[in-house]
């Protein structure tokens, strides 16, 4: 017969797998222990302590509970059971806990995952001439231009053209993922507190919004045009982006930049000089460590308000050595990105908070389930 270790607030007892408690004991146990490594996830990745003994002691916890669940369905029977029996509340918990200890296998196979420290680059390496998927991006950028032009068929006002404003250009949808995919990253680095908030400044007919609903909680556009303010409008729920906002007016008088954490831009202005004051506007209200995503070339010409991570992105209001450290940060953060919204799985139980704390750090346990 197994005897098993159960460790409580309270001295240590042991019990036998046989036990009819023993099953609920070993979760009680297990369930502790998870919470511990769920805190510790959320430290930063670098000089994070090790948690392979932790990993590999729960693993044995739910070794054991899966040794006594299987003591205690024999015991139980076959079913049915009688509706609001002590047996149909025993034979529902076996089910669910028959569910959590597969869940447990992706958790556990999510956090070896973790513990081998890879280093993930920041920006992916760019595709060679003969890598297949070089020409698999290059058809799915131009396929997303023409859906770009034909989701917003609105012709741009005059009066947004006399204003300096540029008409609805789309920017190569990898770069865009790429980039905000960085983005995502990075705020995970950063442990930022959630919900993560995403501003397109001049959105046009709001199809990168519609993307970037896909990585954060909050994914608002503000657009100068009524017309493609109006198309971003219709598209976004059509998009599963109805949450997101499309603020219509001027981008040089907006008052809100400092509540967003990711601000993407793409030369929205024609004239050099009102861009450079749309620049000064955002920087002056991002706050410190905020992200920018700018891909053009004339945006360094404010290096000195914010440090350069990788490519296009940015980190405002940060030191050399801040951004260095955010940088070495991100790269132990995993490739996965969790849509906002995402449920967790049913039955999971206790173990959430180390689901999410794997989520945090850029590895999803779906991927294992």
């Amino acid at each position: 017969m197994a005897l098993i270790a159960i460790v409580h607030p309270g001295p240590q007892m042991h019990i036998s797998t046989r036990h009819p408690a023993a099953v609920r004991a070993l979760e009680a146990d297990a369930e502790a222990l998870a919470l511990e490594l769920a805190e510790k996830l959320m430290a930063p990745p670098v000089g994070r302590r090790a948690m392979t003994a932790g990993i590999d002691q729960l693993d044995r916890l739910m070794a054991m509970a899966r040794a006594a669940l299987s003591v205690k369905q024999r015991r139980l029977g076959q079913a049915p059971y009688a509706r609001g029996s002590a047996e149909a509340a025993e034979a529902q918990y076996c089910k669910e806990l028959r569910k959590r200890l597969r869940l447990w296998k992706a958790v556990q196979d999510t956090l070896r995952q973790i513990e081998k420290r890879r280093s993930f680059p920041l920006l992916p390496a760019e595709r060679r001439i003969l890598d297949p998927r070089a020409a698999i991006e290059s058809i799915t950028d131009v396929a997303f231009t023409r859906a770009h032009r034909a989701v917003n068929r609105t012709p741009q006002a005059q009066a947004s053209a006399t204003h300096g404003c540029f008409a609805d250009i789309p920017t190569r949808v990898s770069l865009f993922l790429e980039i905000a995919q960085l983005a995502y990253r990075l705020l995970l680095a950063q442990r930022h507190p959630g919900p993560a908030r995403f501003l397109d400044v001049g959105c046009g007919g709001g199809i990168k919004v519609a993307l970037a609903a896909q990585m954060f909680p909050v994914a608002d556009g503000i657009e100068y045009d009524p017309g493609y303010a109006e198309s971003a409008r219709r598209t976004l729920p059509i998009l599963r982006a109805a949450q997101s906002r499309v603020f219509e007016g001027d981008a040089l008088r907006f008052e809100d930049y400092g509540s967003y954490d990711v601000i993407y831009l793409y030369r929205p202005m024609q004239d050099d000089d009102l861009l450079r004051q749309l620049e000064e506007r955002i920087l002056e209200q991002a706050r410190p460590g905020a992200i920018l995503l700018a891909p053009y070339a004339t945006i360094e010409a404010h290096g000195s308000r914010f440090q350069k991570i990788a490519g296009c992105v940015y980190a405002v209001g940060l030191t050399r050595a801040q951004a260095e450290d955010l940088k070495r940060q991100t790269r132990r953060i995993g490739p996965h990105i969790v849509t906002p919204g995402t449920p967790l799985p049913k039955q999971i139980g206790w173990l959430a908070p180390l689901w999410r704390s794997c989520e945090a750090n850029g590895f999803s346990p779906v991927h294992w389930e």
